[in-house]
């Protein structure tokens, strides 16, 4: 039996598959069982609500801008050069400060950085673009409040 070996590539800045989620901009940067990584600019008011991915973990490293993570119970703030690990089974979302930032996002196992090829620009296409890869919503994002 023969064993399959991974072939090496190179992406220079900016190469990558396009992908988006509402107005944010993706670039997919690699994508198999093991990990996916993307590169995302995205602007205030595009994040998600708070939600539990039920197979992958996420790590997000700030390569420019501000970030709040809202992790569980937990908040910490980003700028550029922080990470911030999200792990599955526990709410989280981030929020965008100042007018955009710029972050890898890493997710392990690999798989769901596909979602973002479906490109939702609804919150009922996202909705479904969350449901199709087992990601649960769990509340409001925290910009928007507790439910009333």
């Amino acid at each position: 039996m023969e064993t399959q070996t991974a072939r090496p590539y190179h992406l220079a800045a900016g190469e990558g598959d396009a992908m988006s989620w509402f107005s944010a901009q993706f670039q997919l940067k690699a994508s198999d069982t093991q990990i996916g990584l993307m590169e995302l600019t995205a602007s205030p008011g595009i994040e998600p609500p708070m939600h539990v991915h039920a197979h992958e973990d996420e790590w997000y490293y700030v390569l420019d801008g501000e970030v709040t993570f809202h992790v569980g119970d937990e908040t910490h703030h980003g700028r550029t050069g922080s990470l911030a690990f999200l792990p599955r089974g526990i709410p989280h979302t981030f929020t965008i400060e100042g007018d955009k930032a710029t972050m890898l996002l890493l997710n392990a196992p690999g798989g769901f950085e596909r979602m973002f090829e479906l490109a939702p620009d609804t919150p009922e296409k996202a909705m479904a673009a969350l449901a199709r890869y087992d990601v649960e919503v769990v509340g409001r994002h925290p910009r928007d409040g507790a439910p009333q």
